[in-house]
């Protein structure tokens, strides 16, 4: 098995061969690279946080923590997690100041309509 001869866990490999059922595969072993399924984890890993912090606009929010490899796979943490990352959007938002232009304030209403005050 390839994972055995790179990482020397052979308990893990033999259990990882015996779950994933890669002995029924096309796959051969001497062609994957050393350290390919931590490399395959990892970029899951970064994929769930990049889903997480992109909100419903677009916009990139930073993730306040890092997510383990166990909570990345479990559907009730993500959704929590990117509930977490919209609300901190929306407090964001509320808490702009109002920008301003020359003597007249800007304000933006709902929708993307603008309002402007004369003082």
């Amino acid at each position: 098995m390839f994972l055995d001869r790179h990482v020397g866990f052979q308990h893990s490999a033999y259990t990882f061969g015996i779950e994933s059922h890669i002995s029924q595969s096309n796959i051969n072993g001497a062609l994957v690279p050393p350290a390919a399924l931590i490399s395959i984890l990892q970029k899951g890993l970064q994929y769930t946080e990049a889903e997480i912090s992109i909100g419903e606009d677009g916009q990139e929010h930073r993730l306040v923590e890092s997510l383990s490899l166990i909570d990345a796979v479990m559907p009730d943490i993500v959704a929590s997690r990117q509930n977490q990352q919209n609300k901190q959007k929306q407090q964001t938002v509320k808490t702009e100041p109002q920008e301003t232009n020359g003597d007249e304030t800007v304000k933006t209403e709902p929708k993307g309509t603008c309002v402007l005050t004369h003082p």
